[in-house]
C-alpha cells in the first residue's frame, strides 16, 4: 500500500510540475500580448502605414473643404410668400399633367354639368336680349306676341 500511496504522490508532484511549466508559459504570452514596446517593435511598419494612411485621407479631406469657393455655394434666394404659393400651383400643375389627372368623377360630372348650364343660360339671356331688341325696333312690348 506504501507503494500506491508513493506513486500517487510522484504522479500529483509530475502534474503539479505539468500545470507549473503550462501556467509559466501562458503567464509569458500574456506578458508578451501586453507589453506595448515589444508589440510596438514586431509591428511598427504595419501602425506606421496605417497612420500615414490616415494622416493623407485627412488631409484631402481638409484640403478639398477649404478649395471650395462661396461661389459653388447653392445660392439661396429669399422669396415673399407670393412666390412660394405661386410656385406650388405651377408645380401642382405639372404634377396633374404628368399624371393626367382631372380629379374625381363627381368633380368632372359637376364641372360638365355647370358648363352645361351655364351655356343653356346664356343661349336663353341671348335669346331674350335680341326679342327685346327686335321687339323695341317693332314697337313692341317684350313678350308680347306679334303678328306674323
Amino acid at each position: 500500500m506504501a507503494e500506491a500511496v508513493a506513486a500517487a504522490q510522484r504522479e500529483r508532484e509530475l502534474s503539479k510540475q505539468a500545470l507549473e511549466a503550462r501556467i509559466g508559459t501562458l503567464q509569458g504570452r500574456v506578458r508578451e500580448e501586453l507589453d506595448w514596446k515589444a508589440r510596438l517593435r514586431q509591428d511598427g511598419a504595419r501602425y506606421a502605414v496605417a497612420g500615414a494612411v490616415i494622416v493623407v485621407v485627412a488631409a484631402a479631406v481638409i484640403a478639398r473643404r477649404r478649395g471650395r469657393s462661396p461661389d459653388d455655394e447653392a445660392d439661396v434666394a429669399v422669396a415673399s410668400l407670393d412666390d412660394v404659393a405661386a410656385q406650388l400651383r405651377e408645380i401642382r400643375k405639372e404634377l396633374a399633367k404628368r399624371r393626367g389627372e382631372r380629379g374625381p368623377l363627381w368633380r368632372s360630372l359637376a364641372l360638365r354639368a355647370a358648363a352645361a348650364a351655364a351655356a343653356a343660360g346664356g343661349s336663353m339671356a341671348a335669346r331674350q336680349l335680341l326679342e327685346r331688341f327686335s321687339a323695341a325696333a317693332e314697337g313692341h312690348e317684350p313678350g308680347q306676341a306679334r303678328d306674323r
